[in-house]
């Protein structure tokens, strides 16, 4: 090799290695890092063979690469991925590719991929996992270009109630079209908006939505949360609170709350029961001072078992309602709290009235509701058994009539004979040729048939239900019985079948029991204490709630009577029964753990047919659960009120039809006064208040989405407000509107400060500006040094005489112009990641076309270019190969002609990929000229770079069937 090939080769940013006769003659310094070899020594003596030499193939492996050389060997390129070993016996992945260069003569070229194959198997993975990811996904993912969609998981088909996915379909037919146009307002792509949508079946659906642009596609990516229960849940637990709230407003019971035994709150039914006028006359009172001097202590001591996370048992006091008048209450004592400090709850009754008629009422209205129940129970149970009568009746009749299903066939399953009650079932045309028919025809399933046929020669007959089906195709179930038929000698000559229906039978069965379990689970699954007695007062029967509430197993009930587990009953004879039955009122039952509950409920007696009573009835009500129930909804109740009043910086207001505050935290007057300067009279409009300090300058006119929001429709805004030492104040604001009744709307509205995140963001957008200022300043410079560059080469060109050293000049030149342009362009634009290519090979063909024109032939330069946007890597190589390829056609590709045109195209086509051709109308390539054998640096430039972007280079002249030279380039831009 000369010299010049030497260093040719040593430039080359790859490991190239020149093969002789497979042997290694020469290689550059990539070469020997690459494979550990020196600069006089290879590693290995023969770079073909397929073991112990420098590759490590597989399987087909070995087939292919002796192909590939092959091919190499013929003159013609080849390339192959596979496994190579360096000479200290390490592994790498390899790329290598074979290119002709003389006779007998290969250039090999050897790249290390090992760490595109970890890349490109991460991406794999990384793929995998996201298609993983949308297919389990809880969100419904849709891919959108416009409005319509394009792809979609399956996620998002079961959120709009679509069996398969919608694509096609508009959006705007699935979401509210105001909800999809205030989502494509949001400045911030990841920004969550709650959107209404409507299920193919109509039915409304309420939906937490993001919307992102994929700018690799420029498709719209929708991602979707069914967030319906949650909003019903947020109503429910609204509604929760304001039923609470009135219930202990409302109660006439009397509520008190006390903290280190002083009253801290009383409701109103304590205020009744004393008959004073105003809470404030019992704040702070010693709260048993207000009681009898005989039942203070025993007072203080359940206040101390309170305080000690024990439960006092209910007591009946005596409360002094004036000085010289005393009242019989009940009391119960509970742990509560109140502004955050630990607080005992206190319900009093009072007791001078009874409510004996309302409990008598409910008794009697349980005991209707249960014989109701049982009677209608009873009465389906009579038609069930009816229609059993009536089937048996007539599975009789058709078993004395002799119109079962009754069929013959002989050995190979051909009918011989059958009846007509078989021909109507069947649905065949009776007194037809049975030998068109086999007995398969007729049951369900072919393997059902080929089963009954198997055990009817194994056992000699078959009995049981299958499954029979009609000409028509209808499947009905029947009962089948099948025996052999035997000759005189005992031989089988054939089967007889005899079948019926029993469909009616099924059904009637299934009702039956379906009947007795409806019976059944009103009594095991009643929420009441459902029990029967006989006339001793022994337990007959108790259902779950019974044993579940009062802790007896059925072995300690059979020991038990009802004096046992029912106090205050009378033991003499049987006078307990017409005791139990006569009275409505509230008993006392003993549980298994000694513990006694308070039920309220009632009994009847029964009667044998000559009226002596054989037993009892009843049925009780635990009132403990309903009024720990009460007590939990009060406590929520009070934990909400908490909430709503502690929250630290957040403003929790609401506002009814006329925009007046009618309910606040602390935190909205304590922020509005002290920072704003601002007293509100409820009876005023909040707006007209908050209209004084809004902070002009950013204020857009936020206040009027109070009044959309007053409409139904929930609002979230940014609102700029100065507080009275002139600072400005941003609060984030949520409004949502609050039905409370065909006539009566409020908002509720939650604002917090916002105002260090505006700054931070303010502060993040400056940073951004001055990097990229910084960013472009750089490649400012950088084009400015290669100007200077192609400024020095031009003034060398002054002082060279040699043509051949001016053209090779020239050509640098253009070279350091064509990268200039690219920094130029990234000048000018904000965005460094993706650059116009389009744009920049309008500028750089057109200076070409100035530097190489020529006076005595016109080039016309025709140009079809899509928006293609590429990354600095590609950009360059790209604009290098567009420098060569032109100004190789604008020197040689129109000699002695006076016009010419050059097709300069870039393009995407199908997968993904990028197509950049130049093509001309001129002479073409030389005959027989091989370019893959060129040693010309321009085209070697142009294999290399294309090799450099992982691109693809096809050639066409005019001995290939066209006019003119094409160099087409394809290669898929980078992420």
């Amino acid at each position: 090799m000369t010299k010049a090939q030497l260093q040719l080769l040593e430039a080359c940013p790859e490991a190239m290695i020149l093969v002789e006769a497979g042997k290694p003659v020469a290689w550059n310094s990539q070469a020997s890092r690459m494979l550990d070899w020196t600069s006089q020594s290879a590693g290995v003596d023969h770079l073909w063979h397929t073991k112990g030499g420098l590759w490590l193939l597989e399987g087909d492996e070995v087939g292919l690469f002796e192909a590939k050389v092959e091919r190499a060997l013929q003159g013609k390129p080849a390339k192959m991925r596979c496994r190579a070993i360096r000479q200290t016996g390490t592994m790498f992945d390899a790329e290598w590719k074979a290119v002709p260069v003389g006779d007998g003569t290969i250039l090999l070229q050897i790249r290390d991929i090992s760490e595109r194959m970890v890349y490109e198997q991460v991406i794999r993975d990384s793929e995998q996992r996201f298609r993983s990811l949308a297919r389990h996904a809880m969100e419904g993912i849709a891919f959108l270009e416009g409005n319509q969609i394009v792809d979609a998981n399956e996620q998002f088909a079961i959120l709009f109630g679509w069996k398969e996915l919608p694509i096609g379909e508009d959006i705007l037919s699935l979401v509210n079209p105001r909800d999809w146009q205030r989502l494509g307002a949001r400045k911030f792509a990841r920004s969550r908006v709650e959107l209404q949508g409507l299920t193919q079946q109509g039915r409304t659906i309420h939906l937490e939505a993001t919307r992102s642009t994929d700018a690799t596609t420029n498709q719209t990516v929708l991602m979707v949360y069914d967030i319906t229960e949650r909003k019903r849940t947020e109503l429910d637990l609204l509604q929760t609170k304001e039923r609470f709230r009135m219930l202990v407003e409302t109660s006439p019971m009397g509520l008190l709350l006390m903290v280190d035994g002083k009253v801290k709150y009383s409701n109103p039914g304590v205020l009744d029961l004393m008959g004073i006028r105003m809470e404030d006359e019992l704040y702070d009172e010693h709260f048993v001072s207000l009681f009898h001097e005989d039942d203070q202590a025993v007072l203080q001591e359940d206040i101390r078992l309170v305080e000690m996370g024990e439960r006092p048992p209910y007591r009946e006091v005596r409360i002094r309602v004036s000085d010289d008048e005393v009242v019989e209450v009940g009391v119960r004592m509970t742990l509560s709290f109140h502004d955050r400090s630990p607080a005992v709850q206190v319900t009093l009754t009072d007791l001078r009235t009874r409510v004996a008629l309302i409990r008598e009422q409910m008794r009697a209205t349980l005991a209707e509701e249960s014989n109701n129940l049982l009677k209608e129970e009873i009465k389906r149970h009579k038609a069930t058994q009816m229609r059993l009568a009536d089937a048996e009746r007539l599975n009789r009749s058709i078993i004395e009539s002799s119109i079962d299903m009754i069929v013959a066939f002989n050995e190979d399953g051909d009918l011989t004979q059958y009846n007509q009650a078989f021909a109507v079932e069947f649905g065949l045309e009776f007194g037809s040729n049975p030998d068109q028919y086999q007995f398969r025809n007729f049951v369900a399933t072919k393997a059902e048939a080929e089963r009954i046929r198997d055990h009817v020669y194994a056992n000699t007959n078959f009995s049981g239900e299958t499954q029979g089906k009609r000409l028509n195709g209808d499947a009905f179930p029947m009962y089948l019985t099948v025996a052999l038929l035997r000759d005189e000698s005992d031989n089988v000559f054939g089967a007889m079948a005899v079948a019926r229906d029993i469909t009616e039978a099924k059904l009637a069965q299934e009702e039956l029991e379906a009947s007795e379990e409806r019976y059944r689970s009103i009594l095991d699954n009643a929420n009441d204490a459902i029990f029967t007695l006989d006339d001793s007062g022994f337990f007959t029967y108790t259902n779950p709630s019974f044993n579940e509430l009062l802790g007896y197993s059925e072995i300690e009930l059979s020991k038990r009577t009802v004096h046992d587990v029912i106090q205050g009953l009378p033991k003499r004879g049987k006078t307990w029964i017409k005791a139990i039955a006569e009275s409505g009122a509230e008993r006392e039952f003993v549980a298994a753990d000694g513990k006694v509950l308070t039920m309220l409920g009632g009994a009847t007696i029964q009667h044998n047919d000559k009226g002596k009573p054989t037993g009892v009835r009843g049925i009780y009500l635990d009132i403990t659960d309903m009024l720990l129930h009460e007590r939990r909804a009060k406590t929520q109740s009070a934990k909400l009120e908490s909430i709503f009043d502690s929250t630290e910086n957040m403003i929790m207001f609401t506002m009814d039809s006329a925009d007046r505050v009618n309910a606040f935290n602390k935190n909205f007057k304590n922020i509005f006064e002290y920072d704003f300067g601002l007293t509100f009279d409820t009876s005023k409009s909040f707006i007209e208040h908050i209209s004084r300090v809004v902070d002009e300058e950013p204020y857009q006119g936020q206040l009027r989405l109070f009044l959309r929001a007053m409409e139904g429709k929930p609002q979230q805004f940014e609102l700029p407000l100065k507080t009275i030492h002139g600072e400005s104040r941003w609060y984030q604001v949520f409004l949502n509107p609050v039905s409370l009744g065909e006539d009566q709307r409020e908002i509720s509205c939650i604002a917090y400060d916002i105002t260090e995140r505006k700054e931070i963001d303010r502060a993040i957008r400056s940073a951004l500006k001055e990097k990229e200022v910084l960013l472009q300043e750089v490649h400012h410079r950088v084009k400015n040094n290669l100007q200077v560059i192609s400024s020095m080469l031009n003034l060398q060109k002054c002082f060279v005489k040699d043509p051949e050293t001016l053209n090779l000049l020239e050509e640098s030149t253009n070279r350091i112009a064509t990268m200039s342009y690219i920094h130029e362009s990234l000048y000018r634009n904000t965005d460094f990641a993706n650059i116009s290519f389009a744009e920049y090979l309008q500028r750089l063909s057109a200076n070409l076309i100035q530097s190489y024109s020529r006076s005595d032939c016109e080039v016309v330069l025709q140009t079809v270019f899509d928006e293609v946007y590429l990354s600095l890597e590609q950009a360059i190589p790209c604009g290098l190969i567009t420098n060569e390829l032109v100004s190789n056609s604008l020197k040689y590709a129109f000699p002695d002609r006076a016009q010419g045109i050059i097709t300069l195209r870039i393009q995407h086509v199908e997968g993904g990929a990028v197509e950049l051709e130049v093509s001309d109308d001129g002479v073409g390539l030389p005959p027989g000229m091989d370019f893959a054998k060129n040693d010309s640096l321009g085209v070697y430039l142009v294999q290399a770079l294309t090799e450099q972007i992982d691109g693809e280079l096809v050639v066409t002249s005019v001995d290939q069937g066209r006019k003119g030279c094409s160099f087409l380039v394809r290669f898929t831009p980078s992420e």
